[in-house]
């Protein structure tokens, strides 16, 4: 599903006196399939003038490749997600979403992204090997991540 790509990634992670991780940066490049809804309509007359109408709704998976942000700062969570995931009425913050019930573990992250009411993707991001996984019913999204320090980041032109 995911061909080969340039990752470009980075992170920071600022320690407190008790050795804790406060924030977290990351940048993901990967891909995934979007779930899409489509819908035909058909009209059709008989010759005595009968007629009749019919509309047939489906999903299909459109293939995509994307990036994903995400950032953790004291114990908040947030994630920018890609965009062909997301449905026409959702919440969120100038494209970034709320983890919610966000867990940081020494091997995993967990949480849901707070897309809508009705749309709460499940994030996975595994810490021993980079990978995120994002699964919902708008579709599923997979990629390495890097850790980036946004107060030292070079531009890249």
């Amino acid at each position: 599903m995911l061909g080969r790509h340039v990752c470009l990634f980075a992170l920071s992670i600022a320690v407190s006196s008790a050795g804790q991780a406060e924030s977290l940066f990351l940048t993901c490049v990967g891909g995934g399939s979007a779930t899409k809804h489509t819908s035909s309509q058909a009209f059709a007359t008989n010759s005595d003038g009968k007629s009749a109408s019919g509309t047939i709704t489906s999903t299909r998976d459109v293939g995509f490749e994307d990036q994903v942000n995400v950032e953790i700062v004291d114990g908040a969570g947030k994630i920018r997600m890609p965009r062909t995931m997301l449905p026409t009425i959702r919440g969120g913050k100038d494209g970034w979403f709320e983890i919610e019930k966000l867990k940081v573990g020494e091997k995993e992250i967990t949480g849901n992204a707070a897309v809508s009411f009705l749309n709460s993707p499940k994030v996975r991001i595994d810490r021993v090997t980079g990978n995120i996984s994002i699964n919902g019913k708008s579709g599923s999204f997979a990629a390495t991540c890097r850790p980036y320090d946004p107060a030292t980041v070079q531009r890249a032109f």
